[in-house]
């Protein structure tokens, strides 16, 4: 019988030091008018944000795009930052949960967009393909076909994102990409190594706001959280995230961390 090499064991990355920073730092990093993909949104992200626009007026303009909020309660996340002169635009997938915004929205005192989940997610995507928008025939007819309002909220948004086409004949709606400046994820670290972890939403909203010259904020509560991959997840390589924030544990995303995985790691600490 033939006998076969051994797979050779792979190769484990020691535990390292993380620098992280605080979220009012994070918060100085994203400049006036930028445009934020937001996988998940902290609430001590959103606070600094928030109270850096009230103590100094910026940032401001901000543009969020995001497929469906990933945090329970209807005043957490992106309802923090539900205030005219922060935010200029919103895409958003689902509005339910964002009653902050939903209300500005209705006010007329932003831009609002409601584009489909699933094509939000798809061009997330295409943006980090560096493809110039989405082709689909999903929205035709409804209230995101161009012929019906194109997604648009109320009469102070006024840019057409959506386009109607006829490649090969056959109606389609063009949805237009944008370069995204900031994303905004949640990530965890396998247990006892320094590997990250991430949903696949994440890391192509990572990718997306590498591709367009941006930045990626990732957002977790202590290294060594996952004995192993949870279904859905990835382990990217440290070079997909920009800054890192150690939030609180109470607060930590759901597409990124579960009670089923999260176990308490004693004295070991991030350093900051």
């Amino acid at each position: 019988m033939l006998s076969l090499p051994a797979q050779p064991a792979s190769d484990i990355r020691a535990l390292r030091h993380w620098k992280t920073a605080q979220p009012a730092d994070a918060a100085g990093s994203i400049r006036a008018g930028a445009t934020i993909a937001v996988g998940w949104l902290s609430d001590s992200l959103a606070a600094a944000l928030a109270g850096s626009f009230a103590a100094s007026g910026q940032p401001s303009g901000l543009t969020l795009v995001y497929a469906a909020p990933k945090r329970d309660g209807r005043t957490h996340g992106l309802n923090i930052l539900a205030h005219a002169g922060l935010v200029r635009r919103v895409v958003g997938g689902q509005w339910h949960p964002v009653p902050g915004l939903q209300a500005l929205a209705a006010a007329n005192r932003i831009e609002a967009y409601s584009l489909p989940v699933g094509v939000i997610n798809r061009l997330f995507r295409d943006i980090a393909a560096g493809l110039p928008g989405h082709l689909s025939r999903s929205g035709l007819g409804t209230f995101t076909d161009p012929r019906n309002g194109g997604g648009r909220l109320n009469p102070r948004t006024r840019e057409q994102l959506v386009r109607l086409v006829r490649p090969a004949g056959d109606e389609a709606l063009l949805y237009q990409a944008f370069p995204i400046d900031v994303a905004v994820i949640g990530v965890a670290f396998m247990e006892g190594t320094a590997a990250i972890a991430m949903t696949r939403d994440s890391m192509t909203l990572a990718r997306a706001a590498q591709k367009s010259g941006g930045i990626v904020i990732a957002q977790m509560d202590r290294i060594g959280t996952l004995d192993k991959l949870p279904p859905g997840q990835v382990e990217v390589p440290d070079k997909l995230v920009d800054i890192l924030i150690a939030t609180d544990p109470r607060e930590r995303g759901w597409e990124t961390f579960s009670c089923a995985t999260v176990r308490p790691v004693g004295q070991r600490r991030l350093s900051h």
